[in-house]
């Protein structure tokens, strides 16, 4: 609901015209540019593997 007092304040450089893909982008850039840890890495190729031979 808007105007709900439970409802996330707009971060203050949000602007009507900027769109929200852009605009979380823009806040989190830093997080987009981290290297993928090795462990996250190992778990989503055994996750392809098993999805190539039919597994569940």
């Amino acid at each position: 609901m808007s105007g709900d007092k439970d409802s996330p304040k707009k971060p203050s450089d949000w602007r009507p015209d900027n769109p929200l893909g852009k605009a979380l982008r823009d806040r989190y850039k830093e997080v987009l540019n981290e290297p993928v840890p090795e462990k996250l890495k190992k778990l989503i190729e055994e996750m392809k593997k098993k999805e190539e031979r039919g597994e569940d």
